[in-house]
């Protein structure tokens, strides 16, 4: 009998120390979000060191995973490409706005479906059915890669030219960037090349930042290595071919 009762005694005091540590952790969670700071534009560009977090409203948490300070230039014709930083960020409490919008990057845009389904004489329309199949959920958190760089032409005409048309990390993480990269900036892509090229000034400069999400089955070592491939550069007015997109490589760790 007093064996039974100590027992009973003691899973009484388990299960009510667990009911008095619930409001501690709700609590915490509570003390925890309210001291992260609170952003209307977007978050990332108020991350500085690795473990840094930020909250943007309407959107979620931003942290800080990895940075990967670059500044370097690179040149095609008049055209030269500064690469500022590589960074991979966090994205957790998610609102659901945020998650439907993230939800259209993944899996395969339309013209990915196209060039992989256009040989079984499909419809477009079941073609555009394969490309909404392929859509991943947005879980409670998801990763991304940022890249900050700017782009100038230096020439004395008008230009038109993308800076990254296709990215790859660690030779084989590789992103088609009009259609995955989900920040809009001065820089933006929108759609495909052939109705979203970029027209530049003589002498404008412009900063750009993209964000591609790192599939959640991807697992991601340290960044090691970056390569981007540009597009080409037509004149501005007469849209005459001037010079062929390249590539570009980036070590991230060394030469």
């Amino acid at each position: 009998m007093a064996g039974l009762l100590l027992v009973s005694l003691g899973v009484w005091a388990f299960n009510n120390l667990g009911s008095d540590n619930e409001p501690q952790k709700n609590e915490s969670k509570k003390i925890e979000k309210a001291n992260i700071p609170e952003v209307e534009e977007f978050g990332g560009i108020h991350l500085e060191k690795v473990g840094d977090k930020v909250r943007q409203k309407g959107w979620g948490t931003l942290t800080l995973l990895e940075t990967m300070p670059i500044n370097k230039s690179f040149e095609l014709a008049h055209m030269e490409i500064t690469i500022k930083d590589i960074r991979r960020i966090l994205l957790s409490s998610l609102s659901k706005e945020a998650e439907t919008e993230l939800e259209s990057y993944t899996g395969l845009s339309f013209e990915e479906a196209y060039s992989i389904y256009y040989k079984d004489n499909l419809s477009m329309e079941e073609i555009d059915q394969k490309a909404a199949w392929s859509k991943a959920d947005i879980g409670e958190q998801v990763s991304y890669l940022e890249i900050t760089y700017s782009v100038e032409n230096k020439d004395s005409k008008e230009l038109q030219f993308f800076a990254m048309e296709h990215v790859t990390f660690n030779g084989n993480l590789t992103y088609d960037v009009p259609t995955k990269n989900f920040i809009h900036s001065g820089d933006t892509f929108i759609g495909t090349k052939k109705v979203s090229r970029s027209d530049y000034q003589p002498g404008e400069k412009r900063e750009g930042t993209i964000g591609l999400l790192i599939d959640p089955e991807e697992h991601m070592g340290e960044l090691d290595s970056f390569s981007f491939t540009t597009d080409d550069i037509s004149d501005g007015e007469s849209h005459e071919l001037l010079m062929r997109g390249t590539s570009f490589e980036v070590p991230l760790r060394g030469e």
